[in-house]
């Protein structure tokens, strides 16, 4: 009895806590509603620093400026979505907790670079709206699980000086701040000045790569010349700008753009806006979109024109059929785009399959009487069919199951081999020496390679990382893939290199930022956006 009793005791005596306990969490629900700003920071403290990293992950990935937090839509925005929270109204706050997330991301990109045996490098030039021409710098490799890495490492301002010295002497002090000069043997970059770039990397040991998408827009700029000097009838220049008035006509006129929506509903058309091609710089993405929606909304743009007395501007048949035939002659650019993957950076070894099918596509245009693709066909044996012979772009494609047959099996084999055997040997060349695994005789070397020639790879859009990184006999060559599949095709993440609309807002974001802050808010743009998901800190 006396037992039961205390349990009883101890049973009444844990209800008085949990009914004390529910009357404390009752009276702190009435007092946030009362003081909601008091209890945020008391009853909510994990939520509240929730919402503020989520509030400076926001800034960073759209590249906003930390002047964002004082705007008084955007607080009451926030306070709309939940009222408990008070949103930090100070960019001294920002920047320092933006500095402090800095910081911790550097030192750990630093240590990892220090285990990494060859890097690539990337250089973006581009221009910022009061400050002038800045420098992204990114480093790219491939680690020990066989998977590709983009470190964005500094974003800096080259001031007037804009030439291949200045931006090959900055790159040097940035791998040279990071840790990784010795490392680079390759630098891929935006810049137009091919001759000078290569000469000015040479000089620093480095082998230069043009920017692939770069290197497709100065063919297309080349092609168009090209027409404009020869020919009398086919002024493509000429065309660009009258199509270029069209969209500017429909752009500035807003009874025309009611009209246009009234005609496209009219005649069941899509209800898209007209896309302008800048004028300043002809990308040939963005000649073909502005192209494309020109054809598919003809009819109703000329009713349009009719309407408000344009004939300077209405779009004739000669027109069209000059414009279906550089929409056509665009087209094997743009199956080259489709062929590459569509986020992050990819290999160089895709290139020479891609030129070898974009010159393909080209001689049949041609043969079938395409002006401009016969145009762009001269063009592309002086840009792109050196690729053949280029020592990385032909190992690179080597070392890529997918495409090895191209090479190892055509009339440069043998000129491949013996590349391949020299790396070979300069990784072991002792007994003894080099890395473990590694052959160094050249029968050793033969019989490695003939084992790599008969492997039969049947999945054409397969990671050829994944062929190097599982287990096999190949290993042993797995030292010389992992050093030429390092480097990348472009200067920019594909996502924005084959997206002129996002690479226009991202241009613009970054533009304005303040310049104090340009270097700072574009690293945590590569590192700790929402999007990055690899990100050191992301959730």
């Amino acid at each position: 009895m006396a037992s039961s009793g205390r349990k009883r005791f101890r049973i009444r005596k844990r209800s008085r806590k949990l009914l004390g306990k529910n009357i404390k969490l009752h009276l702190a629900q009435t007092q946030a509603i009362a003081v909601p700003q008091q209890v945020s920071q008391v009853v909510f403290p994990s939520e509240d620093e929730h919402l503020k990293q989520g509030l400076l992950k926001m800034l960073v990935t759209d590249l906003l400026p930390f002047s964002k937090v004082k705007d008084v839509g955007f607080r009451a925005f926030c306070r709309g979505l939940n009222p408990t929270f008070d949103p930090p109204s100070s960019a001294l706050w920002v920047r320092t907790e933006l500095q402090g997330v800095y910081e911790r991301i550097k030192a750990d990109v630093r240590d990892t670079l220090q285990s990494v045996p060859d890097v690539a490098l990337t250089a973006e030039m581009w221009t910022h709206a009061s400050e002038g021409a800045y420098l992204t710098v990114s480093c790219h490799f491939i680690d020990r699980y066989w998977k590709r890495r983009s470190c964005l490492l500094e974003t800096v301002p080259l001031g007037a000086d804009r030439g291949a010295a200045r931006v090959v002497e900055q790159l040097l002090k940035t791998s040279g701040d990071w840790g990784v000069a010795e490392k680079v043997k390759v630098v891929v970059s935006n810049m137009m000045s091919k001759g000078s770039m290569t000469e000015s990397c040479e000089a620093k040991g480095w082998v230069h790569v043009r920017c692939f998408v770069c290197t497709l827009d100065v063919v297309f700029r080349e092609a168009l010349a090209q027409l404009d000097e020869t020919t009398t009838t086919w002024r493509v220049p000429q065309l660009l700008r009258k199509c270029r008035a069209v969209v500017r006509f429909f752009q500035q006129d807003r009874d025309a753009q009611r009209q246009l929506r009234a005609n496209q509903e009219q005649l069941n058309l899509a209800p898209l806006r007209l896309v302008q091609a800048a004028a300043a710089e002809d990308t040939w993405l963005d000649v073909a979109a502005m192209l494309q929606r020109l054809s598919e909304q003809r009819a109703a743009i000329n009713q349009v024109l009719l309407q408000h007395v344009k004939e300077d501007l209405w779009l004739n048949e000669r027109d069209m059929e000059k414009i279906h035939d550089i929409l056509a002659a665009l087209q094997p650019l743009r199956d080259t785009a489709n062929g590459m993957v569509s986020d992050g950076y990819e290999s160089l070894s895709n290139i020479i399959p891609l030129v070898d099918s974009l010159q393909k596509s080209m001689a049949w245009l041609s043969e079938g009487g395409n002006r401009v693709a016969r145009a762009l066909a001269d063009v592309c044996v002086r840009h792109v069919s050196h690729a053949w012979d280029h020592r990385w772009t032909a190992l690179s494609t080597a070392m890529d199951p997918r495409f090895k047959n191209m090479l190892l099996f055509s009339s440069r084999a043998q000129t491949i081999e013996q590349k391949l055997h020299a790396e070979l040997r300069a990784l072991c060349p002792s007994a003894g020496a080099g890395p473990p695994g590694v052959v160094g005789t050249p029968d050793e070397v033969d019989a490695l390679l003939t084992e790599y020639k008969s492997t039969s790879t049947k999945v054409t859009d397969q990671n050829p990382l994944d062929f190097w990184r599982l287990p096999r006999g190949l290993k042993k060559l797995s030292h010389v893939a992992q050093k030429y599949l390092t480097v990348v095709s472009t200067a920019v993440p594909l996502q924005r290199a084959f997206n002129p609309e996002l690479s226009r807002r991202v241009h613009h974001s970054r533009s304005n930022l303040e310049p104090e802050n340009v270097n700072l808010m574009i690293f945590l743009n590569g590192h700790w956006s929402i999007e990055n998901s690899d990100s050191p800190e992301s959730d």
